[in-house]
């Protein structure tokens, strides 16, 4: 019996599951509304879509894992001060098909032997909308969040796309990549402003690991590959995810040029952890800032109960040339889904947002984090109130003039409301509120599109 089997011998029922019960359940029905109900005033800057993605299981068994489920896409979309509508829709895979009789979209001949539903982020790039699974190719979506069809680029890409891709704040390209269970374990990706795939590169590994999210600088990649290895016969038998931790692995980093043509990656050995998302990452000369929420360790029986403590925000102060990483905390209560404005994505930052987190007891408010200062400031989001990963939007030239978009669950209506909060005056009451019709699930990742 292997370690993970040893792990795998009892089964939770779907009724017992913790990520089954509350905002983690499913919502069971698509909903379309107009004209949604507004506290203060929605800034009439904000025209566009903030679309969420999540996992939305519709018939999930034994042993049901949070990052499993059916993809299922919310959009809510402001125009001219108004929240004129919302959304939710399956993404329309085969499965959905056969359990919910809504017609499946058109898959490509590329697609990979593993295929996600698209659950886990959605991202707007050369003129497309990409719903992003962990492994599989991404399904495209239109501004309704109709399934168009699994995207392929062209045909160019029959491997794996990362739910973490990277898109250059300053040039517009969308760096990518995808791990995979062999016998090429990972791959790194490059495409154009436009959307164009024009590199894809083999990296050699020994064997198989989650590989979650990386870092991007302006002129290089950040690998991050720990101890959270696939296993096999976990795999075969169908239960769970077939990944654990294991104490006898090393935990790197793999620095890799990103004007590089070949696999030219440099290993550097760290301290054993486990990171799901990197704040940003950038150049600070030779050396590499990356910005962190680190977990001790993850998936430690196949699940994410045991964590080690707090998931705290870490300053990974990377130098190449001397082949080692120091590590500083910048703050350390429990939290996850940091983001930064998108204009800085790869180059130095200032601010950051994050969500209070912990495994055990779920999200809380927001932080906004100046890491020039040192200053973290709370957003308060009451009693009963759960936040998902802020989304900034900008709204002048400065870092942190703009919008964070935030979709809140309160767990006495058990509704969600869209709650818009001015950046600047983080801890203060938001300049809007949406109710929307419907509860959205507890997801992953989301992202604001620009109307055209």
């Amino acid at each position: 019996m292997s370690q993970a089997e040893a792990h795998q011998t009892e089964e939770l029922a779907p009724e017992d599951n913790p990520v089954l019960q509350g905002n983690f359940a499913p919502v069971e029905v698509e909903t379309t509304a107009f004209d949604l109900p507004v506290s203060g005033s929605i800034p009439p800057l904000l025209n566009g879509t903030l679309m969420r993605d999540g996992p939305n299981p519709i018939a999930p068994g034994p042993n049901h894992h949070w990052f499993s489920g059916d993809g299922m896409l919310h959009g809510i979309t402001l125009a001219n001060g108004k929240a004129m509508a919302y959304r939710n829709r399956w993404i329309r895979t085969p499965r959905v098909e056969e359990l919910k009789g809504l017609p499946a979209a058109a898959l490509s001949p590329n697609q990979p032997m593993q295929q996600g539903s698209g659950s886990v982020n959605v991202i707007g790039h050369g003129g497309r909308i990409l719903a992003l699974p962990e492994v599989g190719l991404p399904w495209a979506v239109d501004g309704e969040l109709n399934t168009l069809g699994q995207h392929d680029f062209a045909g160019r890409l029959s491997s794996n796309m990362t739910a973490h891709p990277k898109i250059d704040g300053h040039t517009g390209e969308l760096l990518f990549f995808g791990y995979d269970f062999g016998p090429v374990f990972l791959r790194y990706h490059a495409a154009d402003a436009s959307g164009a795939l024009t590199k894809t590169i083999e990296i050699a590994k020994p064997y198989g690991t989650m590989m979650h999210d990386f870092g991007v600088t302006a002129s290089r990649v950040v690998f991050m590959d720990f101890p959270v290895v696939f296993d096999l016969p976990t795999a075969m038998a169908g239960k769970r995810l077939p990944y654990f931790w294991r104490d006898d692995m090393p935990a790197r980093l793999g620095i890799l040029p990103r004007d590089a043509n070949s696999d030219e990656t440099q290993w550097i050995e760290i301290d054993p952890c486990f990171v799901y998302h990197p704040l940003n990452a950038y150049d600070d000369g030779q050396a590499i800032v990356l910005d962190v929420v680190r977990h001790a360790r993850s998936f430690v029986d196949g699940g994410l109960e045991d964590s080690g403590g707090p998931a705290r925000l870490e300053r990974w102060h990377i130098d190449p040339a001397a082949g080692r990483m120091r590590p500083e905390i910048i703050d350390d209560r429990g939290q996850e889904f940091p983001r930064v404005d998108p204009r800085v994505e790869c180059h130095p930052h200032r601010y950051g947002y994050a969500v209070e987190f912990g495994f055990r007891q779920g999200p809380g408010g927001l932080l906004k984090h100046d890491l020039q200062t040192g200053q973290t400031l709370h957003h308060d989001v009451g009693a009963g109130g759960a936040a998902s990963e802020g989304v900034f939007v900008p709204a002048g030239p400065g870092e942190d003039e703009g919008y964070v978009l935030s979709v809140i669950y309160d767990a006495g209506s058990k509704l969600s409301h869209l709650r818009i909060i001015d950046a600047q005056d983080f801890a203060a009451a938001p300049v809007a509120t949406v109710q929307l019709p419907a509860r959205v699930p507890f997801g992953f990742h989301g992202n604001w599109m620009p109307a055209a």
